[in-house]
């Protein structure tokens, strides 16, 4: 009876495995559904340090990072879609490490049948939803030798002599100390039950159990395999503590009734925490690697889900900018746009709503995919490897008594400190100091952005300043988007970037669009033409 029951899950196991398969298989472009809170998911990328041109917290909030995020991540881990969040706020410099990358993922992308394997995973391994696993990680748990000590004595050697010497020699008070023993015990486990906090070892369980698995596929397409296997040898110690408090912390804690009086989960607990300082780099290398492919997993679907758009960026070595019908992937029926830019900056002129912030958004976004992922959303891209900073929606700090003045002052200066570096910078602003006086702004932006213009950079600059574009004529390069108003159809917009300087203004059309008053809308059309006399 036993044997059958046994044939029957083996067999109820082997086929639920190979119907996940097959769904895995069949499955690779949709968005994902369970949505995880950002301020959960960056807790790896927080808790390391920032690389030299690290996507800083403006550039990232400016180009709706969380957003492109959200819309590429199809991950099934918590480290799945930690690191693919920390790999958009590190774009790549190095050309050779962006093409690697791009191999590694096209491989992936090939190997359907690996891919299922691989998803089947990171499927089980699942998420850590209170990240127990990033807490443990940094809260830098001091290690306690003498418990652990302690604890082996008074759970494995006393109660095992004990009960040796009943049995061999007969005497009744060895069971009664073998029993006092074990009150003891159960004594400091109730003690202990604050501080063996075990859920962040169950989730590094987890990931061994999967780095694991991993390490049993065969196929080049593997990508960190051999790195895995290297990190994994480094842990064994670790591996078969946690896996004693697997055991006993399953379905529930039921198992707990046998491990309670031998102090089985406090003596491997603080067996683990005496590594864990020691290992903990390994840890995260692993968190890393693991994370790393399935990183790569969610590009693979992304890649599906809008392969009609998608190519391969050339990298060049002059400072230049080359989009051909370039597209934003936040948007369902994108209008795409094509710029070309040789070091020079460019203004951007136009209407209200008539996509300038998009546009810049667009080229930032795809320049992050390329230098990321080596993939763009256009039917061609050339450009340098850029530093990304931009100044697109300063926001003022009410809390730190910081105007939105000062908010624009301090991000237009993380521009000028970035020319300083190495790597050519691209760099987007968006109404340059809108927060301050008409004439000051136009005088401080021309300034600035002919200072910018002197080096390795690019310049993405928008604004509604004719006296801003008269001053850079000859430096800056000028496009703009405009509106079609008629009345028949109100106010239409093509989306689609034309040569030259905006001639039209539209705020007061807005209003009148959406329905302000009359009156309103004709006495602003008299104070405009009283303020063009003076301005």
């Amino acid at each position: 009876m036993i044997l059958i029951i046994v044939i029957f899950a083996v067999y109820y196991v082997v086929n639920d495995k190979k119907g996940k398969l097959e769904v895995f298989k069949r499955y690779h472009g949709e968005e994902k559904r369970i949505v995880t809170a950002i301020d959960d998911i960056r807790c790896f990328f927080d808790m390391r340090e920032e690389d030299e041109y690290t996507l800083d917290d403006q550039t990232w909030y400016d180009l709706n990072m969380d957003e492109v995020f959200r819309k590429i991540d199809r991950s099934y881990s918590s480290v799945g879609e930690a690191i693919l969040y920390s790999m958009l706020r590190n774009p790549l410099i190095n050309k050779e490490e962006i093409v690697e990358r791009g191999k590694n993922i096209e491989a992936i992308k090939n190997d359907i049948d690996l891919r299922a394997k691989l998803k089947l995973i990171f499927f089980n391994l699942g998420y850590d939803k209170k990240n127990r696993f990033i807490e443990m990680i940094e809260s830098e748990r001091k290690p306690n030798k003498s418990k652990y000590i302690i604890y082996n004595i008074l759970g494995k050697v006393m109660p095992i002599t004990f009960l040796l010497l009943s049995i061999f020699l007969q005497r009744p008070e060895f069971l009664a100390a073998l029993a006092l023993n074990m009150w003891i015990n159960l004594f400091i486990a109730e003690k202990e039950r604050k501080n063996v906090s075990t859920g962040g070892l169950i989730y590094l369980n987890r990931m061994l159990d999967a780095a694991e698995k991993i390490g049993k596929l065969k196929g080049e397409s593997i990508v960190n395999n051999e790195e895995i296997k290297k990190v994994m040898k480094g842990l064994q110690g670790v591996v078969s503590k946690i896996s004693i408090i697997h055991i006993f912390t399953m379905y529930g804690g039921f198992l707990e009734i046998f491990s309670v009086p031998f102090l089985t989960v406090e003596s491997a607990y603080y067996g683990v925490i005496n590594e864990l300082n020691d290992k903990k780099e390994s840890i995260l290398k692993l968190y890393e690697l693991l994370g790393e492919i399935e990183a790569y997993i969610s590009i693979c679907g992304f890649i599906e889900a809008k392969e009609e758009y998608i190519t391969k960026p050339v990298f060049k070595n002059q400072v230049n900018i080359n989009i051909v019908n370039g597209i934003h992937p936040l948007l369902e029926e994108p209008v795409a746009n094509t710029i070309h830019l040789n070091k020079k900056g460019m203004v951007l002129t136009g209407s209200n709503m008539s996509g300038k912030s998009t546009f810049l958004r667009m080229v930032g976004v795809n320049i992050i995919l390329a230098q990321v992922f080596d993939l763009v959303l256009a039917e061609k891209y050339e450009g340098s490897i850029f530093n990304i900073v931009t100044s697109i929606s300063p926001k003022d700090d009410v809390n730190a008594g910081k105007s939105y003045y000062m908010a624009e002052v301090e991000g237009i200066l993380r521009i000028i400190e970035a020319l300083k570096k190495e790597v050519p910078v691209f760099c987007m602003i968006d109404e340059i100091f809108r927060g301050t006086n008409p004439i000051e702004r136009v005088a401080s932006s021309a300034a600035i952005l002919e200072y910018i213009n002197r080096y390795n950079a690019i310049t993405f600059v928008a604004t509604h300043d004719r006296e801003l574009t008269d001053m850079l004529n000859d430096k800056y390069e000028f496009r703009y988007f405009a509106e079609n108003v008629d009345k028949k159809n109100g106010m239409t917009f093509d989306y689609k970037i034309k040569n030259g300087i905006s001639k039209t203004r539209n705020a007061i059309k807005v209003l009148e669009y959406v329905g302000y008053p009359k009156e309103i809308t004709e006495y602003s059309k008299e104070y405009a033409k009283e303020l063009d006399k003076i301005i």
